[in-house]
């Protein structure tokens, strides 16, 4: 079926409040984690604006336990533009908080609350709404936007640093970069209701036929959304560590990052298209066994050259079995309780790959030897990508089943 100008319209909307939905709950505090350890944590420094962040993903978890059935009740329209609204103002307070960091994390952990919610609708309302053959590729939006996240961060820190200079930047700059996340807002206002939801027949109690009927399915989709999302925060979320543990200066890692960026960006989209034609099932064993392969790569990083090819290989092969990974979730449950299994299942999926991040870098932290962090990533993407694909090949094919119920 071609896609009409509604749908193309919807899918720019839906790609770009995914965005800015991953800017908001992380790229932000992340990308300006220097600044704000030092005039907010203070000597809790960067600890405490991870700490944000961790608290954050955490709450998705009840957030999208209250929101998610809301949606299903409701809605999607109505919860997405709720969440948010719920998930810019904390943003906005930030700037105005200082040497404040127990407030700080208050605000995140509303943020990230509201974040579930957005959840329910953002990951559910283009895929409800797009033709069948068409779903795979837009699934791969699910991580991409981690890459286009950064990328909007770099163009909106580099503006503001080139109009404010660094001591601008340090006192005032990233505080303006915090009220950008207001763009939320007109998108969460913009997209459009899901086709499904409104013809289909409401349940009086979402949660209670998801976790009666649909426990294999719930355990399946928050499982193999941590591993994938685990695999991603290992590669992708501790790229900036591991590159600087190498030696390498700032604006090399800058520019490693970005490409990788961009690689993250294209890599899923080409794993969820070949999930249209071979299943989500397979797109998942192929990635898996890429990565497994793939992991020893990290030994062999030792300079800007060598990382500039070998990080651009270990991006792309990273995400490429994550493609079909959001749709494979909407496919285990019905319309009438999809919000509910998907935002709550992905809540979980995601605060395990933070988790995992966190696990990783106290591992290297207790370790000793010049190549501990390249051992420890090698292992990890081994032991991670073992998971995915006795996972993956263990679970059942869903390519379809959005037409079906």
């Amino acid at each position: 079926m071609k896609l009409e100008k509604w749908h193309i319209k919807m899918i720019m909307l839906n790609f770009l409040s995914y965005t800015f939905l991953v800017y908001n709950y992380s790229t932000i505090l992340v990308f300006n984690s220097p600044y704000i350890s030092s005039q907010i944590f203070s000597k809790y420094s960067v600890i405490g604006a991870y700490s944000a962040v961790l608290i954050s993903v955490i709450m998705r978890i009840p957030g999208s336990y209250i929101l998610g059935p809301l949606s299903d009740k409701y809605g999607r329209r109505l919860i997405t533009r709720i969440s948010g609204i719920g998930s810019v103002i904390p943003l906005v307070i930030v700037p105005f908080i200082s040497h404040n960091p127990i407030l700080i994390i208050l605000l995140y952990a509303i943020q990230g609350f509201f974040t579930g919610g957005l959840t329910a609708g953002i990951n559910v309302i283009g895929l409800e709404n797009l033709p069948e053959e068409h779903r795979g590729w837009f699934s791969g939006s699910a991580f991409s936007v981690g890459g286009s996240a950064y990328l909007i961060a770099s163009l909106v820190f580099f503006t503001l640093y080139s109009i404010l200079g660094n001591n601008g930047y340090d006192s005032i700059g990233w505080k303006i970069m915090f009220f950008t996340s207001i763009v939320m807002i007109p998108l969460s206002f913009s997209l459009p209701e899901s086709i499904k939801i409104m013809k289909s027949k409401r349940v009086k109690n979402p949660l209670g036929l998801l976790f009666k009927n649909y426990r294999r399915e719930f355990i399946f989709a928050s499982l193999m959304t941590g591993l994938w999302a685990s695999i991603n925060a290992v590669v992708i979320l501790l790229l900036p560590n591991f590159l600087y543990d190498k030696g390498l200066t700032k604006v090399e890692v800058s520019q490693i990052i970005t490409l990788s960026g961009v690689i993250t960006i294209i890599s899923p989209f080409l794993g969820g298209l070949l999930s249209e034609r071979i299943g989500r099932r397979k797109v998942s064993i192929i990635g898996s066994i890429l990565n497994l392969l793939s992991s020893p790569i990290f030994l062999f990083i030792n300079s800007f050259n060598s990382a500039l090819y070998l990080v651009s290989i270990l991006s792309f092969l990273a995400l490429f079995g994550s493609g079909g990974i959001m749709v494979y979730v909407n496919e285990l449950f019905p319309t009438n309780i999809r919000s509910s299994g998907v935002s709550i299942s992905w809540s979980i999926g995601f605060t395990i790959g933070t988790l995992m991040s966190v696990i990783v870098l106290s591992i290297v932290d207790i370790m000793t030897g010049i190549s501990k962090f390249s051992v420890v990533e090698t292992f990890a993407l081994a032991i991670l990508s073992v998971f995915a694909l006795l996972l993956s090949v263990l679970s059942k094919e869903t390519k379809g089943n959005l037409e079906r119920f």
